[in-house]
């Protein structure tokens, strides 16, 4: 199974057949659980599950390797202009509100100008201006576009 959101609660259930009466999962990072259908918490990563079931006659282990994989999303592009209206030339501040940890960030101002910036200004002329932020980290980039700015 593979997931692209972190932190992720995955929900295991034993499919166990010979009636066992104790359960005995490692999650692959560390954490265990005794429960019959135990959920975890996994971070970012890769993990080996193992199971071992017991009942009266015994018991039996079944490991999954690279069985969950969770990896960092990309970010949510999103950002604020202020102000957005006035008389020209109209200096507009830029702050990013993008989720995810972006760790770049590409604007472009809907007039030709462009920055790589986290927080820019810009000068406007009179007119009305479309504006795209795109926002990247490890995992991804995304991309807003607001009009009429």
């Amino acid at each position: 199974m593979s997931f692209t959101t972190t932190p992720l609660y995955v929900y295991f259930t034993d499919i166990s057949t010979g009636s066992p009466t104790s359960w005995s999962w490692n999650f692959g990072d560390g954490q265990t659980s005794t429960q019959r259908n135990p959920s975890h918490l996994y971070a970012a990563g890769t993990y080996t599950v193992t199971l071992t079931a017991t009942n009266s006659a015994g018991s039996n282990t079944v490991t999954k390797a690279r069985y969950v994989t969770v990896s960092n999303s990309g970010p949510v592009a999103d950002f604020t202009g202020n102000p957005t209206t006035g008389p020209a030339p109209l200096n507009v501040q830029f702050t990013d509100i993008s989720t995810g940890s972006p760790t770049s960030w590409s604007w472009n101002f809907g007039d030709g100008g462009t920055s790589p910036q986290r927080n820019p200004s810009h000068l406007y002329a009179a007119g009305t201006y479309t504006v795209t932020l795109t926002a990247t980290n490890p995992a991804g980039s995304k991309t807003v576009t607001k009009r009429d700015m």
